[in-house]
């Protein structure tokens, strides 16, 4: 099935150690996995889709990154971008939760090419067969500041989506807005029908929820935040702003948080109306 790649550090596990994001293939194409390992054989050799000769190696394919905590973080990235394309293959065994309809292939190939790798000149990773030779990266320095932004940025993006999802359990939600011009309000955050906890209505409120500092840099997700009437909203700050961040590396995640958000106000809308039409035939 192919060779095993090795490490390109003589010391696996430092900061150094080469680690691979892979897009795996299934033979009959229903769906695929994202993934990611030091050693992407060794991993893919544990799944029971291998085990039962169900994967397309000559048909896959593996980004390499600088670092497992770079590729960890890549991963993590797709993972959540493509969250309502998720497979649900016939088994909770090892790796069940990574697997993907095939139609979110060519997405996560796009989201693939426009995350910087992390090395000194910030450039996206080469796509490679899945089973050929890691290739020479360039180094991974610290010190690079888009490294760090990108770090510090999708941390602070990803307790944002975290806690605007939690809210929207309680309360109910929408995007306004269009193109460059987005908000987010959440209705009757405060007022007699709110419900959510003082907790969480500060840290909606606190803006340095929305705020990254990192490599002399820093910037906010959030350009506005007010009151009208019981609902607050949060108006966005600019795509083109989001894009001069790291070299355009976190635009698309925030435009996948908005997508989650306008899915589920489609679904919250469809659950209700499925619910009135129930009741409405007692």
């Amino acid at each position: 099935m192919g060779s095993n790649p090795v490490s390109m550090s003589a010391q696996p596990g430092d900061g150094t150690t080469a680690a691979a994001v892979y897009l795996l293939q299934r033979h009959d194409g229903q769906r695929f996995k994202i993934g990611w390992a030091v050693e992407p054989m060794t991993r893919v050799r544990r799944l029971p889709e291998f085990l039962a000769d169900e994967l397309n190696l000559q048909a896959s394919h593996a980004a390499w990154l600088p670092s497992p905590l770079r590729a960890r973080q890549i991963e993590r990235s797709l993972h959540r971008g493509l969250a309502t394309q998720r497979a649900v293959p016939p088994h909770q065994l090892e790796g069940h939760t990574e697997w993907f309809m095939p139609a979110a292939l060519r997405t996560a190939v796009r989201m693939l090419r426009q995350m910087p790798a992390g090395g000194v000149a910030s450039l996206p990773p080469a796509l490679v067969p899945f089973e050929a030779a890691p290739r020479p990266l360039l180094d991974a320095a610290p010190q690079d500041a888009d490294s760090a932004v990108i770090v510090s940025a999708q941390d602070v993006l990803w307790a944002m989506e975290d806690l605007l999802l939690r809210a929207c359990a309680l309360n109910p939600v929408c995007v306004e807005g269009q193109g460059d011009c987005l908000s987010i309000r959440l209705k009757d955050v405060r007022g007699p029908r709110a419900r959510l906890g003082e907790a969480m209505r500060w840290a909606l409120l606190d803006i340095d929820t929305y705020r990254w500092s990192a490599g002399g840099r820093s910037g906010s997700f959030v350009q506005l935040m007010q009151y009208e009437g019981n609902d607050l909203l949060l108006q966005l700050t600019p795509t083109r702003t989001v894009r001069r961040w790291a070299d355009g590396a976190l635009t698309w995640q925030v435009q996948a948080l908005v997508e989650r958000l306008r899915g589920l106000v489609a679904y919250n809308r469809s659950a209700a109306g499925l619910a009135g039409h129930a009741r409405g035939r007692r």
